[in-house]
């Protein structure tokens, strides 16, 4: 007869705690609000130039990713999920930094097709304003998510915050 003995080991998943979905989010949506978004509204303002206009754009999101991603870990680590130390939620931002890598190269590819509306609209074609309007509405969906994850810590946050007073 064998004794069952537990492992001590934990095992990896793929699923990511909200830790890691806010790292995912924060980094994304931050690169599409400072590559995608703001590059778009100054091209249709006229304050910048057309050929400048992806190089900006790509600049600018991965300027807003590494913005992003500081800011997603601090706040996803103080916003941890209850029962999560801080060593588990170091792992999930770990992790979820990884996820964010592919996620940025998507990211990247909607902030150049948000910042290319301009050309579209210049051309008077309307099939570059509808990837650009696209590239707007799927960033919009990604900028949401994030919002509810962020919440979401918050509201760890403030349970914490009342427990402790």
């Amino acid at each position: 007869m064998q004794a069952y003995t537990e492992s001590t080991r934990e095992t990896v998943t793929r699923e990511l705690g909200i830790t890691g979905k806010l790292v995912v989010g924060g980094t994304v949506s931050t690169g599409l609000l400072l590559g995608g978004f703001t590059v778009a509204a100054m091209a249709l303002a006229g304050r910048i130039n057309g050929g400048a206009l992806l190089p900006t754009s790509i600049g600018l999101f991965l300027v807003g990713s590494a913005i992003g991603l500081a800011v997603s870990v601090v706040a996803g680590l103080v916003g941890r999920g209850d029962g999560w130390s801080w060593m588990d939620a170091g792992r999930d931002a770990a992790k979820g930094a990884l996820y964010a890598i592919p996620a940025c190269l998507v990211g990247a590819v909607l902030a150049g097709w948000m910042g290319m509306v301009v050309i579209g609209l210049y051309l008077g074609r309307a099939l570059p304003v509808a990837g650009s309007a696209l590239a707007a509405v799927v960033g919009l969906g990604v900028m949401a998510g994030t919002f509810k994850v962020t919440c979401e810590s918050g509201a760890n946050v403030l349970r914490r915050v009342r427990q402790v007073m």
